[in-house]
């Protein structure tokens, strides 16, 4: 992007002029399917590499859809939830519905499209309020006694609710100049109080976008979570809730590269497709716990008008 024309999966000279200057389309690699076979390790790269000659090379993938790949998430209605720095999401298409909110993309195999969206803070939210706002706490277990914490405080935060833009937002407001708001401070705000809302922040953010993508008409069958963020089942049922789905979080979740060995294993005809099936191994289910719906539902409204609301005094100060 915005070299490659999705419709008719080749590269187009619509704005070479504007990214490539002065050179054309040549300069381009030979587009692939992701678990085609790019070639071999030369000679001169096994030198360079310590790689034996001779090896046979996957196209590969981005890590976003390597990491959809390492999870399952390869059929029409699989939805990846991918829960790091930010958060990122996958969703499998049979055929694809463009929006101008998120993003169509090609999936890993041949004639698949997928719908990607991403939010621009997540992990490096908690990584902020950890540094400014827990410094007194040890640094080997800060964040399980923030999480401890936030999971003693109830839903709603005590009446405090934040947008998590805190480096603008991408998907669906596509707003480079959205900041972070923190609402409804008193007195009797805490700090447990303000991380439970950072977690809730995030996750109306992920409803956010599961709607957007149900607005347009995807359809959202099975919810698969990876990343730091799902190892703690504190943010996977606050999200769950918020979000009123079920999430899987897999036995094994190493991420990108474990896509990637399988991609390799395809390409180099070590491996079928439907091997994944037993790569990826059955863990937990996270299940909404209806009895937070109301609360989760009211807060979500608020949360998107307090964005609307406060968008041009954002703006400004930013």
């Amino acid at each position: 992007m915005p070299l490659y024309d999705p419709q008719t999966l080749t590269w187009s000279d619509r704005f070479a002029g504007a990214v490539l200057g002065d050179k054309d389309l040549s300069v381009l690699p030979r587009l692939g399917w992701s678990d085609e076979l790019a070639g071999f390790v030369s000679l001169q790269a096994a030198a360079e590499t310590g790689l034996r000659e001779g090896t046979p090379v996957a196209v590969g993938a981005v890590d976003a859809l390597s990491e959809a790949l390492s999870v399952g998430v390869v059929n029409p209605g699989d939805l990846m939830i991918m829960y790091g720095s930010t958060t990122f999401f996958i969703l499998v298409e049979a055929a694809p519905v463009p929006d101008p909110r998120v993003w169509t993309v090609n999936g890993a195999y041949a004639g698949q499209f997928n719908l990607a969206a991403g939010m621009a803070t997540s992990g490096s939210l908690t990584r902020w309020f950890a540094d400014e706002l827990a410094r007194d706490l040890p640094e080997e277990d800060a964040y399980d006694q923030l999480f401890a914490a936030a999971d003693g405080v109830p839903p709603g935060a005590n009446g405090v609710l934040l947008l998590p833009y805190f480096s603008g937002e991408r998907t669906p407001i596509n707003d480079p100049k959205a900041r972070g708001v923190m609402a409804g401070l008193s007195l009797s705000t805490t700090r447990d109080d303000l991380f439970r809302a950072t977690l809730e922040g995030v996750g109306y953010g992920i409803r956010h976008n599961i709607e957007t993508f149900r607005d347009l008409g995807a359809q959202v069958e099975r919810i698969v979570a990876v990343g730091g963020g799902a190892k703690t089942t504190t943010w996977l049922q606050i999200v769950t809730d918020i979000c009123g789905v079920v999430q899987e979080v897999p036995a094994l979740t190493i991420g990108a590269s474990y896509g990637d060995a399988f991609l390799a294993g395809l390409a180099a005809g070590k491996l079928k497709r439907e091997d994944l099936q037993t790569w990826v191994k059955p863990g937990r289910i996270i299940k909404p716990d209806t009895s937070n719906q109301a609360v989760y539902e009211r807060n979500f409204e608020l949360f998107k008008r307090l964005y609307t609301q406060t968008r041009d005094v954002v703006h400004q100060l930013s």
